[in-house]
């Protein structure tokens, strides 16, 4: 009966250990697990951050090439309404901060399912922006720096960019 108790409870285990030998890795709300993609890059737990990110890259990769309208293309409606395509690009054009050098995430949160905040460098300053899901879309929104640089309109926008060296020499 001892041997047999010992057996039952040798074989139990081995059932459990061999059922928990899949794959599949759980992490508990909040932590950071490895990307799908193979590229080992971090990606929080959430709402579909991959997507986002993509978003949140191209977004960055259009800015820096200079491709004002694409850039705009990706914003959120509300976003679109502070600001106009046409103020966007005039500002930009004649002063662009981001054309030809990198942006990078620096952190990425999801707040929620409909929301990742995004922190990003460039060139010695950090931002803050957002990438929101719309529908089934994710939209790039800008933030509340970006927002309040063009409120007074794209040639004070212009201006302040002069002003605080910001313009790449022509």
């Amino acid at each position: 009966m001892r041997w047999t108790t010992g057996a039952l409870i040798g074989v139990a285990i081995l059932t459990l250990a061999s059922g928990c030998g899949t794959d599949r890795v759980t992490y508990p709300p909040g932590t950071v697990q490895p990307a799908a993609t193979g590229t080992q890059t971090p990606v929080p737990i959430g709402p579909n951050v991959a997507e986002a990110l993509e978003v949140a890259n191209k977004q960055f990769d259009l800015l820096a090439a200079g491709d004002w309208a694409g850039a705009y293309a990706l914003w959120t409606d509300a976003a679109k309404k502070e600001i106009s395509k046409k103020d966007f690009a005039k500002v930009n054009q004649a002063c662009p901060l981001f054309k030809g050098d990198r942006i990078e995430l620096q952190d990425v949160k999801p707040a929620s399912m409909e929301l990742v905040e995004l922190t990003w460098r460039h060139a010695g300053r950090t931002g803050h922006s957002a990438i929101r899901q719309t529908g089934k879309t994710w939209r790039y929104d800008p933030g509340g720096e970006t927002l309040a640089e063009y409120a007074a309109g794209p040639d004070k926008a212009i201006a302040k960019r002069k002003a605080d060296n910001a313009c790449p020499a022509a």
